[in-house]
């Protein structure tokens, strides 16, 4: 009895440790956040940091509250969360306002929200639901993977259309991270994501992909190639490559607070949303890029490290497919300004402005978190 709660003490005190960990990460690239932001608004001659600090105060205060609450809520109410964020996908479509011929945002008493960017915690409890009830002793065929295919597929396709190519591949990166943590078999996950490649090159043909989305693909392979062709091409989409003059141009150390000549200049594109690390390396250089990837890190370690420790699998799930939410997003900004990846119009989590990415990804945290303070346990 007494090595019991020994192990039962320990094992929370370690849990608590992971939850310390992560809160001190997030807060700390919070602050370099709003930093980085307010640099990013008096280059622009603006104030937008100011409400930035709003939305994560109201982001704050939402991820403590969803921490706190019994999970068990969560697993019943995820329908509700699901289909009306699947609802809400299709007003958008239907009413949603328009800026720069895509339907994103909805309207509400004068507040402009994105469904989108609430639709991904909702599916991620969606799927935990699904595998904590149906579980498989043994690891799922393309078959059994159907229906929570299904789940991934209808929000992704809404989105898609809006059109939103960013939003839809955090999606389903974020609902494929949870299937296989939950266990496919490795020739039906290859089949999977063959069948997936197979059929880009149809969206594509079909205009399924749009076309300013399919010259962003053809910037990005315009500067892979030193052509003249290529240079020509680049000339008609400038976005990355000035985000990685004003990258490089921050060499070791940065070029210190204010001090970014892209920015200054107001050449860098969207500096204060997709492009808000080129803004940050800018100022900051290599140094500055590694101490902000490592924070990241050390979020990411200690919200999964929370995660194992859950009892129940359905707050396993929540916190991988949580943690899964700001870690795709991450990977996907950092490798559209960098040049990795093309231009899909991502922002970076907890670094750019906006009130429903802000919010969504804290949400996320809580849900993560709440597996650490509760032990997941449904």
């Amino acid at each position: 009895m007494s090595h019991s709660l020994l192990g039962h003490s320990a094992s929370t005190h370690r849990a608590g440790g992971s939850v310390f960990v992560a809160l001190v990460a997030l807060l700390v690239l919070l602050v370099v956040g709003l930093m980085n932001l307010r640099n990013a608004a008096l280059y622009a001659s603006e104030s937008f940091h100011q409400t930035q600090v709003l939305w994560v105060v109201i982001g704050l205060v939402l991820a403590a509250t969803v921490a706190l609450m019994d999970l068990r809520m969560f697993e019943r109410l995820t329908p509700v969360f699901y289909w009306g964020g699947v609802i809400l996908l299709l007003a958008v479509l239907l009413v949603g306002r328009e800026v720069n011929n895509a339907r994103r945002w909805i309207a509400v008493g004068g507040i402009a929200f994105q469904p989108s960017e609430f639709i991904k915690p909702a599916l991620v409890l969606m799927l935990a639901r699904f595998f904590h009830s149906e579980r498989s002793p043994e690891r799922y065929t393309l078959r059994t993977l159907l229906r929570p295919m299904g789940l991934v597929a209808l929000p992704a396709g809404l989105i898609l259309v809006e059109p939103d190519l960013g939003t839809t591949l955090v999606v389903m990166a974020v609902g494929f991270s949870v299937m296989f943590f939950e266990g496919v078999r490795l020739r039906s996950f290859l089949i999977l994501v063959g069948t997936i490649l197979l059929l880009l090159p149809i969206a594509w043909r079909l205009d399924l992909i749009q076309p300013y989305q399919k010259e962003r693909v053809r910037v990005w392979l315009a500067m892979k190639t030193p052509q003249p062709e290529g240079r020509k091409k680049l000339d008609k989409g400038m976005q990355p490559e000035q985000a990685l003059w004003a990258v490089g141009s921050g060499r070791i150390t940065g070029k210190g607070g204010l001090q970014g000549v892209q920015s200054r200049l107001k050449v860098l594109p969207e500096m204060h949303t997709d492009f808000i690390l080129a803004t940050f390396a800018e100022e900051r250089g290599f140094v500055g890029c590694v101490f902000l990837f490592l924070l990241y890190g050390v979020l990411f370690a200690a919200l999964l490290t929370v995660a194992v420790r859950a009892r129940e699998r359905f707050g396993v799930l929540v916190s991988v497919g949580a943690v899964a939410i700001v870690f795709w997003q991450m990977v996907f900004n950092a490798g559209m300004v960098l040049g990795l990846f093309p231009v899909v119009g991502l922002t970076m989590p907890f670094l750019s402005y906006g009130g429903s990415a802000t919010i969504s990804s804290l949400f996320a945290v809580g849900l993560a978190l709440n597996a650490g303070l509760h032990r997941g346990q449904v």
